[in-house]
């Protein structure tokens, strides 16, 4: 069965919700299928859940409690599909053997690796045919026609943020392969050439804790000196081109290109979610039933969670994310693998911090990936 749940893991991403929506409707019947198989043959080890059942216990009654007080409860009941798809996934994964775990993670590695060979290859030649197609349709979506302007990947998504919040989840797992160097030149330059200033923010901040977490050869005599000189320049490095990419996007022309334009925008989705929690702050809206004037989506997915589950919704699902690290940071003291729970815990933070500007929480083609690695966080021992 672990050779099913690999492809599933691995082909999860090249399916766009938004492109592809009964591709994706097919894929997620078949995920749910396969999951609820395995947990009635392999079950789930409930004295292994202690750690985290309360935060999960409450999270799944909070889900309920929505769907019950939902304003369409069609919408909620659709909706439903991916949070029970994401806690199954979070539950298997924090079970697998330590012997499965790291092929799980090559798994993601290798897809994330693929998945920015084609952005690449989609800078380099792609965007002349969608060019072509946008002129023969005449589209005239200003952020469509700046992607493509200015050659911001995307592919296999559809927005160059949701490429680059999937990109920053699979860098720090990158790190913890044998052969990371050779893995992070094209995961680093896709991103790069995403140019999401949220998402370099966020990979800088996420690899600023993965250098802290202690690491096997920081005990080497000698050593800590040197690595730590290689961590202030590369993360200065880092800094330097998320300025560049700043001041590029900022001498912008047109004023929806420029960031603060972005960040104006941004603010003024929180301003109007901030209305519906006060509305609505116990029971939420429902799972699903999120819709502003402008947009689907609040970009900030900790306001949309409180804004669609209510405050025992947000609380719950904070609450679980500070148990899985909890646990997951216990773990790594007495673990022969710093490494690979240092990965784990950075690629979870990453998606986090990126989750306060954008919302791939709600994209199923990242949200399931970051279920993974949350559950993968504590099958750690």
């Amino acid at each position: 069965m672990l050779a099913s749940l690999l492809i599933l893991i691995f082909i999860r991403p090249f399916i766009s919700s938004f492109a592809f929506p009964c591709l994706n409707s097919v894929y997620s019947v078949l995920l749910l299928i396969f999951l609820i198989i395995w947990l009635i043959l392999k079950g789930i080890p409930l004295i292994k859940i202690q750690t985290f059942k309360y935060p999960l216990t409450l999270f799944c009654l909070a889900i309920i409690l929505s769907l019950i007080f939902s304003k369409d409860k069609l919408n909620s009941t659709v909706e439903l599909y991916k949070y029970i798809s994401g806690l199954l996934l979070f539950l298997i994964a924090a079970f697998l053997s330590n012997r499965d775990k790291p092929i799980v993670i090559r798994t993601m590695v290798l897809a994330g690796l693929i998945i920015s060979l084609l952005a690449i290859y989609q800078y380099f030649f792609g965007f002349q045919h969608i060019s072509d197609y946008i002129a023969k349709e005449r589209i005239a979506e200003p952020f469509i026609l700046d992607y493509v302007s200015r050659k911001r990947v995307f592919f296999p998504f559809v927005t160059p943020n949701t490429l680059a919040g999937y990109l920053i989840m699979i860098i720090p797992l990158a790190l913890t392969c044998k052969d990371r160097i050779w893995f992070m030149i094209p995961l680093s330059l896709a991103l790069l050439l995403t140019k999401s200033l949220g998402a370099l923010l966020s990979i800088f901040l996420g690899l600023g804790i993965y250098f802290y977490l202690p690491r096997p050869f920081a005990k080497v005599r000698g050593l800590q000196g040197r690595f730590g000189k290689r961590k202030i320049i590369f993360l200065f490095g880092l800094a330097i081109i998320i300025g560049l990419v700043f001041i590029v996007r900022t001498i912008a022309q047109k004023q929806h290109l420029q960031p603060i334009f972005s960040t104006v925008m941004r603010w003024n989705y929180w301003k109007d979610t901030l209305e519906i929690i006060k509305a609505h702050p116990l029971s939420g809206i429902g799972i699903g039933n999120f819709n502003l004037m402008q947009s689907r989506y609040a970009h900030n997915s900790y306001l949309q969670v409180w804004a669609e589950m209510g405050i025992l919704g947000i609380a719950a699902f904070l609450w679980l994310i500070i148990s899985v690290f909890k646990s997951a940071l216990g773990n790594m003291k007495n673990s022969v693998n710093k490494n690979q729970i240092a990965g784990l815990i950075t690629a979870n933070i990453v998606f986090l911090i990126h989750n306060f500007v954008d919302f791939n929480f709600f994209l199923p083609e990242v949200a399931l990936i970051f279920w993974v690695i949350l559950g993968l966080s504590l099958s750690s021992k």
